[in-house]
């Protein structure tokens, strides 16, 4: 399927197409937002809803920063099962206009602080120090691979 197989395509806040939904002038949204998310939340509780699958095969498709997933059964109403979806891997990226310093210190905070990062947002709990380089989509900023490098971490 592709964008021309669609009657129309429009790029709209989550809200909004929510919105349109519910009064039936939109029949699909695509979300890229965390498990439960708010706006998704709000459709599947005042209409019903189909998660549509994303199948393993065709996220290998896209490759790096995506990867396979799941929605895990019941995060929205009416989503009985589990399903396949894709997910984004979430990096820190800088320019390489950024000194050494200031990317090996920013890497070293992140990582030094992921306990309150997981206070403010649950997906921080997805940060992994060994994982951390996995997938990743540009190369390594010199600072960051100096942090990774310390840590005994393999940098992709």
């Amino acid at each position: 399927m592709s964008y021309d197989d669609l009657g129309k395509v429009e790029y709209l806040p989550f809200a909004e197409s929510v919105e349109l939904i519910k009064n039936r002038q939109l029949d699909a949204t695509l979300q890229s937002a965390g498990l439960g998310v708010a706006s998704l939340k709000d459709l599947a509780t005042s209409v019903p809803v189909t998660v549509v699958s994303v199948p393993a095969e065709v996220v290998e498709t896209l490759g790096a920063p995506y990867a396979a997933g799941e929605i895990p059964a019941g995060t929205y109403d009416g989503q009985a099962e589990a399903v396949p979806t894709v997910t984004v891997i979430n990096f820190l990226i800088t320019h390489d206009e950024v000194s050494d310093d200031i990317a090996y210190a920013m890497t070293k905070s992140l990582f030094e602080n992921t306990e309150a990062l997981k206070t403010a947002h649950v997906a921080a709990n997805a940060i992994d120090l060994q994982t951390a380089t996995e997938g990743m989509p540009v190369p390594l900023h010199p600072g960051a691979k100096r942090y990774y490098d310390e840590q005994g971490v393999a940098a992709e």
